[in-house]
């Protein structure tokens, strides 16, 4: 069995890890369960078992890893399966950790202070405000493109995903989405991927695209 551990802060860096393997599974050979709500024995009956329409290749993602969690006793899955584990920042010496590194994890840590200067963009972008643009200044700085490009992603993925536990952000989510409906999140999804080809093949320059990609979500020309 071949595992792989997300940790930190940064929730968009996870998030979008979690979607770049999840692209190398078919959507009948992946699995997701959060052990906030279910637990080891749940976990441990879903790596030994297989869908009906599952081939051997599958994947199952454990959101919410606790630390105590010891990896090295989950009882037996084939070698042909990946469990992808995710969890919230870990001291050094938990479970979990010293689990994943003495069972030949890849382990990957995702800081949260990089994705915190983002938010006000995305919160400016999604309101429709001109102070979107001055942040956008602030954030080509520092970040590339194809980093200011993920989280316009995730900014739409949330809108369309159910809403967040958390009263703060569910409220703050359900508020900025009020002014849309699922199709203006679609026309901005397709919208998004044209910059990002554009910039990508030397098209348009990244300024001007992330620039005129702004000017759509505020002047809502999509």
């Amino acid at each position: 069995m071949k595992i792989i551990l997300l940790y930190g802060a940064g929730e968009v860096g996870k998030r979008n890890k979690v979607l770049e393997i999840k692209k190398q599974f078919s959507t009948d050979d992946v699995s997701i369960i959060d052990l906030d709500e279910k637990n080891l024995e749940d976990l441990e009956m879903l790596l030994c078992s297989s869908g009906l329409f599952a081939s051997d290749k599958r994947l199952v993602v454990a959101q919410n890893a606790p630390e105590k969690l010891d990896l090295e006793k989950l009882a037996g899955a084939n070698i042909d399966l990946t469990l992808v584990l995710t969890g919230s920042a870990l001291k050094s010496g938990c479970v979990l950790l010293k689990s994943a590194k003495g069972a030949g994890a890849k382990i990957y840590t995702f800081e949260g202070e990089k994705e915190a200067t983002a938010f006000p963009f995305l919160d400016n972008l999604i309101e429709r405000k001109k102070q979107a643009f001055i942040e956008l200044e602030k954030l080509l700085k520092e970040y590339s493109a194809m980093y200011i490009l993920a989280m316009i992603y995730y900014l739409l993925r949330r809108n369309l995903l159910p809403l967040p536990k958390s009263g703060f952000l569910k409220n703050k989510i359900k508020t900025q989405k009020q002014k849309y409906n699922f199709n203006d999140f679609e026309k901005l999804y397709r919208l998004t991927l044209k910059v990002e080809f554009k910039i990508k093949t030397g098209t348009t320059e990244a300024r001007l695209g992330l620039t005129n990609l702004a000017c759509a979500f505020i002047e809502e020309k999509f």
